[in-house]
């Protein structure tokens, strides 16, 4: 996850081979404000659970006051991420069994908000799976493909990006959609751009972030490059 700021250069050009992007949806679209209270989705539990989270993230020194601070006490985490998986069986089982969780289940919903608040990193994807419409439950075999990075990492890189109003900030590897939302949520949809190779990522995080009013431009890198040095 690299997110770049600039708040004065031009539109960049199209990149050129080998990293072909396509942008799936309007820069342009205008987000409907962010109005956590009218999600069905955010609850109590998770209203307090986003509240404890940011809590540990200060004690730690991770999180200072300001703009990310409130994005992350703003933004619900459990629209971004509805389900995630959880790994039932030991490190050195085989073959690994998971557990897909869904926040629509009332029998899944404190365990998925004690793994979104926890501040580790959360697994999203299973063996390269489409994300949207997935049946939740057990699954066997297989790895874990996509994750929604630590808290501690992301609040960090997101506050050394020192984010404003009006900034244009280029998100790669959308994952949950987490930066992006709150690079939206500080900055304006208007400049934020996310990016990543997997399509069923791509397309899960505008569906979601869709769903906090955010639409961002999210696009797919058609081929993978290798960056090294």
């Amino acid at each position: 996850m690299n997110q770049v700021p600039n708040s004065s250069a031009p539109p960049a050009a199209p990149s050129p081979d080998p990293l072909e992007c396509t942008v799936l949806s309007d820069p342009t679209a205008p987000a409907a404000p962010l109005q956590s209270a009218q999600h069905s989705a955010d609850t109590g539990e998770a209203v307090a659970a986003r509240a404890a989270m940011v809590a540990r993230l200060e004690e730690s020194g991770a999180l200072g006051p300001g703009p990310v601070r409130e994005a992350l006490l703003a933004l619900p985490r459990q629209i971004l991420m509805p389900q995630a998986y959880v790994r039932r069986s030991a490190p050195d089982e085989t073959p690994p069994r998971w557990d897909l969780l869904d926040f629509s289940r009332p029998a899944d919903r404190k365990e998925l908000l004690e793994r979104l608040h926890s501040g580790d990193s959360v697994a999203i994807q299973h063996d390269g799976e489409p994300i949207l419409g997935r049946p939740p439950g057990p699954r066997r075999r297989g790895a874990i493909t996509a994750m929604s990075s630590t808290m501690s990492l992301t609040a960090d890189l997101l506050q050394q990006l020192d984010l404003r109003p009006g900034q244009r900030v280029l998100d790669v590897g959308s994952g949950a959609g987490v930066t992006a939302a709150v690079a939206c949520f500080v900055c304006g949809v208007e400049g934020v751009v996310t990016l990543d190779i997997d399509p069923h990522v791509t397309a899960a995080a505008r569906e979601r972030l869709s769903a906090l009013g955010y639409r961002p431009a999210t696009s797919r890198i058609r081929e993978r490059v290798s960056i090294s040095g």
